[in-house]
């Protein structure tokens, strides 16, 4: 009887054993295979997605979607301190956030592009030439015939120095604009960028300068116009239409008279607004004209300036002067309306005006034949 109530008790505990292995089979084990296999999902998408822009990949191989403006046109503090106060996403520059808006207002260049540039020229503050040359902007040292990377004292120094720089390529040579500045930081088929790398830089600074916030400067999204178009032409300044100047001899300059080739166009608050093409066209000019100071900052300079020079075809063309910078590239090709530059006093210019010439054939003409459909109903 001991024995056959020993082989019960044992065949019991083998049924329930049997049993709950089945159990766990059936139902727990295949709950626990999902669970992990949802953990281990989730851990793939936590890295893929931190490789966005946090680890530092900031990469957008279709050109990115154009620029994102400060929606105040100040910058946005917050957005800012989250890269320059943290070790994690600037290196070295960790700190530094200051150092480089003060350097920027001080130069008039746009913050935000300036620590765009130097995060992504260094590998967010981590390349060896930063860390061990105190070197933020890629600067070749001219003692060794511009071979080598220059070697500051302190990052300060660096910093300067790119700011000096940033002002050379911007204020100096009028490269205002994300794309200007890739001709020169990376330009596309250089010899030493045998792997095309160059193609990032553009998406990437587009990219990197929406993070900090939005660009505060030279920030094309403000830039776009609805203007009217009137058989294909448009009137060239969307700011104003009152003409301070008109076309033909004109004195002021003591007992001489000059012949003004052009018309101009001015009011109160015309400085740095837009200057759009008169019809459609392709710039073959762009660029300064005599000397490019500005009247209302230094002595007044000669000739036009920055100006533009748009060819519509069949021999006509149009000009653009005493912009307050340079305007889009040679070769752009525009339509009657778009945002060719901005309006200033650079050149021969008492204050801030845009001077419009047309030409046919080589010969200036009176512009005001063309564009007085604009002018209904205007006193000029």
């Amino acid at each position: 009887m001991k024995h056959l109530k020993q082989f019960a008790k044992h065949m019991i505990r083998k049924k329930l054993l049997i049993g709950t292995g089945s159990f766990l089979i059936a139902n727990i084990i295949p709950v626990l295979i999902f669970l992990v296999l949802c953990t281990l999902l989730m851990a793939v998408i936590g890295a893929l997605s931190g490789s966005v822009d946090h680890q530092h990949n900031d990469q957008d191989d279709d050109g990115g979607g154009g620029y994102i403006c400060s929606p105040t046109g100040d910058m946005n503090q917050k957005e800012w301190d989250s890269y320059f106060k943290h070790e994690d996403r600037s290196g070295v520059f960790k700190g530094y956030g200051n150092d480089i808006i003060e350097l920027s207002e001080e130069k008039g260049i746009d913050p935000i592009l300036f620590g765009a540039i130097a995060l992504h020229e260094t590998g967010y503050g981590t390349s060896s030439g930063v860390v061990d040359k105190n070197n933020p902007g890629g600067l070749m040292d001219p003692a060794t015939d511009w071979q080598t990377l220059q070697r500051f004292p302190t990052l300060k120094d660096g910093l300067e120095a790119m700011a000096d720089t940033l002002y050379n390529r911007i204020i100096v040579d009028g490269l205002v604009t994300i794309e200007q500045l890739g001709e020169v930081y990376a330009p596309i088929g250089a010899e030493n960028d045998p792997n095309n790398l160059n193609k990032h830089w553009i998406p990437t600074m587009k990219k990197l300068t929406t993070n900090l916030g939005g660009l505060t400067m030279n920030c094309e999204a403000e830039d776009h116009v609805d203007m009217e178009i009137i058989g294909g032409k448009s009137w060239v300044s969307p700011y104003t239409k009152t003409i301070t100047s008109g076309f033909g001899y004109r004195s002021g300059c003591g007992n001489c008279t000059t012949f003004h080739a052009g018309i101009d166009i001015a009011s109160a608050g015309i400085r740095n607004t837009p200057i759009v093409s008169f019809a459609d066209g392709k710039v073959t000019i762009s660029e300064s004209n005599g000397t490019i100071f500005d009247s209302t900052l230094e002595n007044m300079g000669k000739g036009y300036g920055w100006y533009i020079e748009v060819d519509h075809g069949n021999g006509i063309k149009t000009r653009y002067a005493h912009m307050g910078k340079k305007g889009i590239p040679v070769g752009s090709e525009v339509k009657a309306g778009d945002v060719i530059g901005h309006v200033g006093s650079t050149g021969a210019s008492t204050a801030p005006h845009l001077h419009f010439e047309i030409l046919m054939e080589g010969e200036k003409v009176d512009p005001m034949p063309h564009v007085k459909s604009f002018l209904t109903g205007e006193k000029w």
